[in-house]
């Protein structure tokens, strides 16, 4: 489960700097880029952070004995920390034991190759809804190719959480105080209280994403985007949700013009690509939405071995009222992981299935224009 974990969340990005030992090194020897997904538990309205911090060697040596050690602030203590059990040569990771002890995380690896990575992954617990954060850096103790320990310390991270620390509540009215826009989680899927911000793959992204990954409102209430997940692979929903203000003639039109639309959001998810057999596209009236394009299929994860395929969902549809072009896209994943993902699962995809479609009908936007008179 744990190796599972490694698998889904493997993003992270820039933020942190290059650091090298004190003495007179000039060349930097590793890279840091930390991000911390807001995760809301819906039944008691708690607020956490998922860790997903990425170490880099780009030291261009190799170095053997590597150890690190992340020290959480006060009021933040460590709810579950994720082992990964998978990595190799190939793929750039590396595994690593770890272990926490108080408020101290520690991880370590017996060897550490230039250009590989390790994963730190871990969810905290805050004693208190704080209004800003500030991890100091994680500090990286090596034996160098000559042999000498040594240490290298990155440089502190400050965070805002002040639209975290302000809400009473839970995830929906989040969603709807910042985006305007939420589902109905406890009726479309009452038996999913956690619900986790997924920043946008690296893949898609073109960086690695840093940070406090939550919900994205854009310069006004008619544009932003938000992803969220719930569960583990073999048991997973995730929801990504685009809207922009869009002039009527702009939208969405045709077939080839929706086909790279959600191909676009789908990399969002990861190396995923549409199945383009059995896809079914119709464009009908959705709610109060008229001319509305309603999306059925499948993802397929072009990495072999890795999560295989699943069952999709989209709505895109266009508002004439606010001048928004909505994007929801919905995939399950509902199989095993690495070698087994090949071997599909339909009792548990067409379950799975049921609450994405359930949770996608639940689809509420209270986004109205500012001012009428713009809109005769």
């Amino acid at each position: 489960m744990r190796a599972a974990r490694a698998l889904i969340l493997t993003c992270a990005g820039i933020a942190a700097t290059l650091a090298g030992p004190a003495s007179a090194q000039t060349a930097p020897l590793f890279s840091v880029y930390p991000s911390y997904s807001a995760k809301f538990d819906i039944g008691s309205e708690k607020f956490s952070l998922v860790t997903s911090v990425v170490v880099y060697n780009i030291s261009g040596l190799p170095f053997t004995g590597v150890g690190f050690k992340q020290t959480y602030p006060d009021g933040v203590s460590v709810k579950e920390t994720y082992q990964r059990e998978v990595g190799t040569e190939a793929t750039g990771e590396q595994s690593s034991a770890r272990r926490v002890e108080g408020n101290v995380f520690s991880a370590s690896t017996p060897t550490f190759k230039n250009r590989q990575y390790v994963v730190l992954f871990n969810e905290l617990q805050l004693a208190r809804r704080l209004n800003e954060i500030t991890f100091p850096g994680i500090e990286i103790n090596y034996t160098d190719a000559e042999g000498k320990p040594q240490t290298a310390k990155m440089q502190d991270n400050t965070y805002d959480l002040f639209i975290y620390s302000n809400v009473v509540g839970g995830l929906e009215r989040f969603l709807k105080k910042y985006n305007q826009i939420t589902f109905d989680f406890a009726k479309a899927t009452p038996n999913r209280k956690e619900w986790e911000f997924a920043p946008v793959a690296a893949s898609a992204a073109g960086r690695f994403p840093t940070g406090v990954i939550g919900t994205f409102p854009g310069e006004n209430q008619y544009n932003g985007h938000f992803r969220i997940r719930s569960g583990p692979p073999g048991d997973n929903l995730q929801v990504v949700v685009v809207y922009k203000g869009t002039a009527k003639s702009d939208r969405v039109a045709d077939r080839e013009a929706l086909g790279k639309r959600l191909r676009e959001y789908l990399k969002w998810c990861g190396e995923f690509d549409v199945t383009q057999d059995g896809l079914d596209i119709q464009q009908t009236e959705w709610k109060k939405y008229k001319d509305t394009w309603v999306v059925n299929g499948r993802w397929t994860d072009t990495i072999k071995n890795r999560l295989g395929e699943g069952p999709l969902t989209a709505r895109v549809f266009f508002s004439p009222r606010e001048d928004v072009e909505y994007y929801v896209l919905g995939l399950v994943h509902g199989r095993a992981i690495g070698p087994d993902s090949v071997n599909p699962n339909p009792d548990k995809e067409k379950a799975l299935a049921a609450e994405m479609n359930a949770l996608v009908e639940s689809f509420r936007s209270s986004i109205v224009p500012l001012s009428y008179e713009k809109r005769p």
